[in-house]
């Protein structure tokens, strides 16, 4: 059915304006409407007075862009095989998508917030090629995990039996053969490809269809996405960890990135919304450090604190940036993109 330029171009600005409003709506009432956001707001009136408080946070707020640009180079690398964009463009895109990913499940509406920013490709290409560098991320933080669990179950649970031991070292062996067998499969290592391609059939023509895109997707670019993704892990990572000092909480560094990793691994088997994973990422952020310092120390709220403001720098502020830019967003178009052959 074709719809003509008035209609497609007030469907497309009525798609921007609900979008804006509802992202709006749930960052009042995840941040806003709560109960403890008056005893945040003291505590925050406390940590304001202090000048290390001050810089960090600052700092923190500095590594922020870096850390999207680094998404914005990696979603570009993917992009180029059926749009050359630039940097700046690919920028705004990635922050029109974190706006669109605040109330969706699991983000999802990420991908397709940066797939119909697009200007001449197929929006579900796009999307799975986003797919594709959302992969990469969450490879890196189960492979973080895997590693942080292998130290953290040791240091905080004593084995009783000599059976436990050998449970470990059977954990830790199959954590090390999935941590193999993932990044080999991302990177299209022939053995493991040809195994995947078995699970497609032939017949299933329009999956083929897209599927194809992915198959196009060098190694060299899988790699380089892969690295990408890792430096995106260090920084966020360091960003929550520069938090934790800076509202009080002495932790070694080694102790920190473990008790973060372990926080992030918890986080991404827990399916949420963006919004509601403020709360989740708090719970778990204050069981996990809270037990470096034991039962005799509470620091629930400090913990609360930094979990939050790594939340409002990394997802909160750019969603709000990401507003700038949904006019970047195209729904209806001229034409069907889902019958257009490559």
């Amino acid at each position: 059915m074709k719809i003509n330029a008035k209609l497609r171009k007030s469907i497309n600005i009525l798609a921007r304006i609900v979008i804006v409003s509802v992202a709006l709506w749930f960052i009042y009432q995840q941040v806003f409407a709560g109960n403890s956001f008056q005893g945040f707001i003291e505590k925050m009136k406390d940590s304001l007075q202090n000048p290390v408080f001050i810089w960090l946070t600052a700092l923190t707020l500095v590594l922020m862009p870096i850390n999207w640009v680094l998404e914005s180079l990696k979603w570009r690398s993917l992009i180029a095989y059926i749009e050359k964009i630039r940097l700046i463009d690919a920028f705004k895109s990635v922050l029109t998508g974190i706006t669109m990913s605040l109330f969706t499940p699991n983000r999802v509406g990420e991908f397709f917030g940066r797939a119909f920013t697009l200007k001449n490709s197929d929006p579900l290409k796009g999307a799975l090629l986003t797919i594709t560098g959302s992969i990469s991320q969450l490879l890196v933080t189960l492979i973080a995990g895997f590693i942080a669990l292998s130290f953290y179950i040791p240091l905080y649970f004593s084995p009783k039996e000599n059976w436990h031991f050998w449970l470990y070292i059977g954990l830790v062996l199959m954590m090390a053969f999935m941590t193999v067998v993932m990044v080999l499969g991302f990177i299209k290592t022939p053995l493991i490809n040809t195994q995947m391609e078995k699970l497609i059939k032939p017949k299933w023509k329009q999956i083929r269809y897209y599927l194809d895109i992915i198959d196009q997707l060098k190694r060299e670019t899988l790699v380089s996405v892969f690295i990408l993704s890792s430096l995106r892990y260090i920084i966020f990572s360091f960003q929550f960890y520069l938090l934790i000092r800076a509202v009080g909480l002495s932790i070694p560094y080694p102790y920190a990135l473990l008790l973060i990793a372990m926080t992030y691994f918890v986080m991404a088997a827990i399916p949420t919304v963006a919004l509601a994973d403020l709360g989740i990422r708090g719970s778990v952020s204050i069981y996990f450090l809270g037990s470096y310092f034991g039962e005799g120390q509470n620091f629930s709220a400090e913990i609360l604190i930094a979990s939050t403001l790594i939340w409002l720098i990394n997802l909160a502020f750019p969603a709000i940036l990401g507003m700038l830019f949904i006019n970047r967003l195209k729904f209806v178009r001229k034409f069907n993109t889902f019958n257009n052959e490559p």
